[in-house]
């Protein structure tokens, strides 16, 4: 695949995970709409409703920051970079990223540890029964998106900083 495919093929993963992220948040909306309706007229009462929300939410946002990730707009630490030009300020930017990539996958390690630890229990949620390793295998998946997003734009930095500095000598 030419590098053209490459970052179609990109783009439109990124786009299909962003709508299905909408659609989450849409469908969300609804069963917290369809259960404060019917717990406060008396009808029904969704069970395990909140809980799905929450681990909903969770899910939404550890694969939302993996696409801010990609951005550059989610753990930014953008003010020595702005401030600065050329090559400090590209050199700056990757050692940023190292620390984000480092940073990331300790967490994420961790967050690998405690899913070992709470497979081990067989524990479940009250209201639905879900698996508690499910809403927390969210970090681990969104740390270790954040750490891959981060280390591969990383290393696009590091070719185009080689690049620039290969063109000047």
């Amino acid at each position: 695949m030419r590098g053209n495919g490459f970052i179609r093929a990109e783009a439109a993963v990124v786009r299909l995970v962003g709508i299905l992220l909408g659609i989450g948040l849409v469908v969300m909306v609804v069963v917290n709409v369809a259960n404060a309706v019917g717990r406060y007229s008396g009808w029904y009462s969704l069970v395990g409703a909140d809980e799905l929300l929450v681990y909903g939410m969770i899910w939404i946002v550890m694969l939302g920051a993996i696409l801010a990730a990609r951005n550059r707009d989610h753990l930014a630490i953008n003010l020595l970079p702005t401030a600065m030009s050329g090559a400090l300020a590209a050199t700056v930017q990757i050692l940023i990223d190292i620390a984000t990539v480092a940073v990331s996958l300790f967490i994420a390690w961790h967050s690998f540890d405690f899913i070992g630890r709470i497979a081990s229990l067989n524990q479940t949620s009250m209201g639905l029964g879900i698996p508690m390793v499910v809403p927390h295998s969210a970090i681990l998946v969104g740390f270790v998106g954040i750490a891959a997003v981060t280390a591969f734009l990383t290393v696009i930095d590091m070719s185009r900083l080689a690049f620039s500095q290969g063109r000047r000598s």
